[in-house]
């Protein structure tokens, strides 16, 4: 089986979405040839800059203002349209590689390379299988375009506002977000304990803001240093190397035993040793922490998509959100000095998670592949 990702190196989970399918694939069809695209870069490295560059800078400087584009495109048709001639031009750059390739089957994890992939199935440009692989926690429009023959999704919630705005149900696949094989790993609690000189007797609070390090994590870790309970943390800052520096010159001083990590792929590991994550609800770390069974503390969301997610989890009792009005005391008292609440969070969160996603995704890629009856040539002049 020959396949070719789509991607965006938009933030992290898109990628890393990726990279999990990669491996699945190859994990279970070894002859298989599996090739992720970064597609805008592919395509133009400068228009990948203004778009990847322009989105980074709103959700980092300017949230409210990405979250009213969000809604808008929701609610409106002025947005999608100019995204769908944008896509329309591109999607045309993407058929010498597709051609040289001859992929067996298409894959998007992001929502421009979707409509990509549908453009050119629906102009008859490509005559193989598409596949959507949705890395949030509900839909939006963006993501959801004719022509994918199928749409793998994180949860059932989403079906049937998927099924309103016109997807067939069939098409519908509540697997779950693909996860890197790491986190489906047992680590030895003790040996990760050790290799970062905690205590294997006191609870582990888990900070993090995602690959990029974003949100309020200086002032979340300030308030989780001043409370009174006794427990150790791991601060993991991502590619944020400014947030680094900053956490840097205080941790040294800090009245929590605490580990300041940077950008590292042993999260399974840390999420594994936690009683609590700390974390913006993206939508790649919040299926990382279904899988691990960790309970999600939410802060900082991202208008729209993230806040999303964040409904999601606190639907089904998997978080608590810091928007609720309660400080973090008031939820490391609730938390940790109330072992059954825990457990209840834990229980949702094992509940909601999808551990077996990538294998599913792989299985239904080869019956995609498999009834395919290839009748006229691979792709169209």
């Amino acid at each position: 089986m020959r396949v070719l990702i789509f991607s965006i190196a938009a933030g992290g989970g898109h990628g890393k979405a990726a990279e999990a399918i990669k491996t699945y694939v190859e994990l279970e069809a070894p002859n298989s040839s599996v090739k992720i695209l970064d597609t805008l870069k592919y395509v133009n490295p400068f228009i990948d800059k203004i778009v990847v560059g322009s989105y980074l800078n709103t959700i980092k400087h300017k949230p409210s203002l990405f979250g009213k584009l969000y809604d808008f495109a929701e609610k409106d048709d002025a947005l999608f349209s100019v995204s769908n001639k944008f896509n329309d031009i591109i999607s045309t750059k993407l058929m010498p590689l597709i051609k040289s390739f001859r992929p067996d089957i298409l894959i998007a994890t992001h929502p421009f390379c979707s409509e990509m992939i549908s453009i050119l199935k629906i102009k008859g440009k490509v005559d193989i299988p598409t596949v959507t692989v949705l890395t949030d926690h509900a839909p939006h429009s963006f993501w959801l375009h004719q022509g994918i023959d199928a749409f793998v999704v994180s949860n059932e919630d989403m079906m049937e506002e998927m099924i309103d705005r016109g997807i067939e149900k069939e098409k519908i696949y509540p697997f779950g977000i693909p996860v890197s094989q790491e986190f489906l790993v047992k680590y030895p609690a003790e040996e990760t304990l050790s290799i970062l000189n905690l205590d294997k007797n006191k609870p582990t609070i888990l900070l993090m803001g995602g690959t990029l390090g974003l949100g309020h994590l200086k002032d979340i870790y300030r308030d989780l240093n001043n409370s009174p309970l006794d427990f150790q943390i791991i601060v993991i800052s991502g590619s944020n190397r400014k947030l680094y520096q900053e956490l840097q010159k205080v941790v040294p001083n800090s009245k929590k035993t605490t580990r300041l990590l940077g950008f590292t792929k042993d999260v399974p590991r840390y999420m594994q040793i936690s009683q609590l994550l700390f974390t913006k609800p993206g939508g790649l770390t919040v299926a990382e922490a279904l899988v691990s069974n960790l309970p999600l503390i939410l802060f900082s969301p991202i208008p729209g998509q993230e806040e999303r997610n964040a409904q999601y989890l606190l639907r089904h009792g998997a978080a608590i959100s810091m928007d609720s009005g309660m400080s973090v005391s008031d939820i490391l008292e609730s938390t940790l000095n109330y072992p059954s609440k825990l457990d209840d969070l834990r229980e949702s969160c094992k509940m909601l998670a999808k551990p077996c996603a990538g294998y599913c995704l792989s299985q239904l890629l080869s019956e995609l592949t498999n009834a395919k009856i290839k009748k006229t040539p691979f792709c169209s002049s």
